[in-house]
């Protein structure tokens, strides 16, 4: 399948769709080719009615009625095939951004709002829909049109032709003057609509932070601006929209007015019938049509290539680690990182500085330091999400660069600092990244208002019930309509902080039953000492649910505030404003690492007060 050409979109697309396209161009052509003979019929049946000849009135009918026929069996057809073409290239287009959006990493999301992108796959995708599907469809009608009934009209009269189209020449002048504009104020129109949609998206998903604080009437008064700069840009492309059929139209209108003043004289004297008379007429009305398409497609297809020029800006953008690796890991053995330096673009200094540390297979290795000493920037530069230099990352031996990133992460089984849940049931999003996540009890969960209350008893849903007991969460599930198939809304708003984060947990514990490297980034913070005491035990066991493990077959990961959830790994490493202060166990670092040792302190005194450790602030830093 031929590749897109991002500059030119619109005749890339009819390469690759070329069967739907030729026949809907073939069929069109075939309506049009009718649709202008029936004036000749309507010529010829006025001409046996002037000279009351009944058996040609009969034949001018009978072709009448053909040509009609034709036409509406041609029009279903073009009208079929370039719908199956334009819809398919807006599904063609949906599944790229989506593809895209799934490679590209934190960088692009940072600079890019989430509604803005959402507005990329909903409104520019249908506006280029528009432009390759009615917008090329209007021009071809309107070049068919006039390749076919100008002929026909010199065929009548060649001095009527010249006379009644002689404004013809000065319209394309017109269109580029025109179309330049709406491609300009098309362009903006998107913009406007983007930022909208960006600032109605975040006002939704933090509607609660609205509502906390009052802000309802300020953050009304802020869209009414949006809202107005959105409206203020469509206007003005309605502007020129509304500009370009009539400017086009006078021309062919001025046209009627010419053919009446000199086309009467010649049926006055003879020269010409009343049906060639009325026949000319009626292909100068169809000239309107042409004329006044030409603006009209073009306007659509404009716009169709200033939204796509938007999405080519997304399909052009690099991903921030690019997987050109061939090597596989079927099997995590160990892991080696050796002077590890990483600095954010624009920052002035770097998140990570000369870290060094290694890990072998079913070992566990805890991760603590103050809050901004990279801790998560380490996380997502071993998950393949954030580049790393050249030679500073080693799994199994093999440079990170050469390793294939997809079979990596496929290793990993990840619960993120900020838990995040996706509208589907409780069991669908336990199993996420597992075939069973989108099916329960053999067939796909879709249906929202479910009422089935028997718990189904099968593999799958029995395994989903174990990882939500490792964590704590069976019981309070269990309270929920539905239980384990109870629908969670956008991410998972209706669990609390710590019931998503738990989730999230019992989602990571889930996808050890492939993944043999789990890393725990900060998600034990929202529950409580003996929920995490159960985590942590499952780990060690490594026998949730029907999957039985050894001991030495999974290792972990545990980045944490609580010193109390890394106390038992084989080694903690301590991080301090990016670098590696001290690693050691937990004893061996009460004497090596003033850091652990003051976290260490504060966390005792707090356990001492009868509180849960918290983060707690020293030395200016959120611990």
């Amino acid at each position: 399948m031929p590749e897109i050409d991002d500059s030119k979109p619109i005749s890339a697309y009819v390469r690759r769709l070329w069967r739907p396209f030729t026949l809907g161009t073939v069929t069109l052509a075939l309506t049009n080719l009718f649709d202008i003979l029936t004036p000749f019929a309507l010529m010829k049946a006025i001409d046996a009615i002037t000279a009351s000849d009944s058996k040609k009135l009969h034949e001018a009918i009978g072709l009448y009625l053909l040509f009609m026929l034709g036409t509406v069996a041609f029009r279903y057809q073009w009208r079929l095939h370039f719908g199956k073409f334009h819809h398919s290239v807006a599904e063609d287009l949906r599944n790229r951004l989506f593809s895209k959006y799934t490679r590209l990493g934190p960088t692009f999301f940072e600079k890019n709002p989430t509604g803005e992108l959402m507005s990329l796959m909903i409104n520019d995708v249908n506006t280029f829909r528009m432009a390759v599907g009615p917008g090329l469809l209007i021009l071809l009608d309107a070049f068919f049109l006039i390749i076919f009934i100008v002929p026909f009209m010199l065929s009548i009269s060649v001095e009527w032709t010249w006379k009644t189209l002689i404004l013809l020449p000065f319209i394309p002048f017109v269109i580029r003057f025109m179309e330049n504009r709406i491609a300009t104020a098309s362009r903006d129109s998107q913009d406007r609509l983007s930022e909208m949609s960006g600032y109605t998206q975040e006002l939704v998903t933090g509607i609660r932070v609205v509502k906390g604080f009052s802000q309802e009437t300020q953050r009304l008064n802020s869209f009414r601006v949006f809202s107005n700069r959105f409206a203020t840009a469509s206007n003005r492309v309605a502007k020129y929209d509304a500009m370009f059929e009539p400017a086009l139209q006078i021309g062919v209108a001025t046209g009627s007015v010419i053919l009446l003043a000199w086309g009467s004289r010649d049926v006055l004297s003879g020269a010409v019938t009343l049906g060639t008379f009325v026949a000319f007429h009626e292909y100068i009305k169809r000239m309107v049509w042409p004329m006044a398409a030409i603006g009209s497609g073009l306007s659509l297809v404009q716009q169709g290539r200033s939204s796509y020029a938007r999405m080519a800006e997304v399909f052009q953008a690099a991903p921030d680690v690019k997987n050109l690796g061939r090597t596989k890991i079927a099997r995590f053995e160990s892991l080696r990182v050796e002077n590890l330096t990483f600095t954010y673009p624009g920052a002035g200094h770097p998140a990570l500085s000369n870290v060094s540390f290694s890990l072998r297979r079913g070992e566990t290795l805890g991760i603590v330091g103050p809050v901004g000493s990279g801790k998560s920037t380490l996380v997502q530069i071993l998950g393949g999400i954030r580049p790393a230099p050249e030679g500073c990352l080693f799994i199994n031996g093999e440079t990170f660069e050469n390793l294939d990133l997809e079979s990596w992460r496929a290793r990993l089984a990840v619960a993120p600092q900020d838990a995040f849940l996706f509208s589907r049931t409780v069991a669908e999003n336990i199993l996420f990244g597992r075939d069973a996540a989108t099916k329960i009890n053999g067939t796909e969960n879709t249906d929202k208002s479910s009422d089935e209350n028997s718990e189904p008893q099968d593999a799958e849903l029995l395994e989903a019930i174990a990882h939500a007991d490792a964590v704590a969460l069976r019981e309070e599930i269990d309270r929920l309509p539905l239980g384990f198939r109870a629908w969670l809304g956008e991410k998972g708003v209706n669990l609390s902080g710590g019931q998503r984060q738990r989730m999230t947990i019992a989602r990571a514990l889930a996808h050890t039953k492939s993944a043999d490297f789990v890393i725990l980034d900060d998600s034990l913070s929202a529950v409580d000492g003996k929920t995490e005491a159960s985590v942590l035990s499952s780990l060690r066991r490594k026998n949730i649910g029907s999957d039985e493990k050894k001991e030495s077959e999974i290792t972990t990961l545990i980045i944490s505030h609580r010193l109390a959830a890394v106390a038992e790994a084989d080694r903690i490493l301590v991080l301090n404003q990016g670098s590696v202060e001290a690693i050691g166990t937990h004893f061996e670092l009460l004497k090596l690492s003033p850091t652990y040792r003051r976290i260490h302190e504060l966390q005792s005194e707090t356990k001492s007060s009868g509180a849960e450790p918290k983060r707690i602030e020293t030395e200016g830093t959120l611990l």
